[in-house]
């Protein structure tokens, strides 16, 4: 399968950006690199206590990825499938046998990752 690359260069702030409008629940947002799209979005909350995690946003199609930490979502974003695993458990999954982006896209496809149904508008 092929490689995920990470938004660098004149991508890395396009593709912060839409991490950023995806916890705030917006959907159906264009890839800025391929333009293609929708880029698809899972949010793990790390730290329950104090409501932050990491949101990993990708494009499927030119298979361009980002991630960032230590964020609050602003908005209702989906089941997390992962919710229940502990720090150590998550960590071990990530270092799992099946690459943890292939894993969530593989898991969007299959409809066990998913947007919030009442959340975000269309952007282009």
């Amino acid at each position: 399968m092929k490689k995920w690359t990470e938004a660098g260069g004149s991508y890395q702030f396009p593709f912060m950006g839409a991490a950023t409008r995806s916890l705030k629940g917006e959907v159906q947002i264009k890839c800025p690199k391929c333009d293609g799209g929708p880029l698809r979005a899972y949010f793990h909350m790390f730290k329950p206590a104090v409501g932050t995690g990491t949101i990993w946003v990708w494009c499927p199609q030119c298979r361009t990825t980002t991630h960032l930490s230590r964020v609050t979502p602003q908005a209702e974003l989906g089941p997390d499938p992962f919710a229940d695993l502990t720090i150590d458990q998550f960590e071990a999954l990530e270092r799992g046998k099946e690459p943890l982006l292939d894993r969530l896209d593989r898991m969007w496809t299959e409809g066990k990752i998913k947007p919030a149904t009442n959340s975000g508008t269309e952007s282009h």
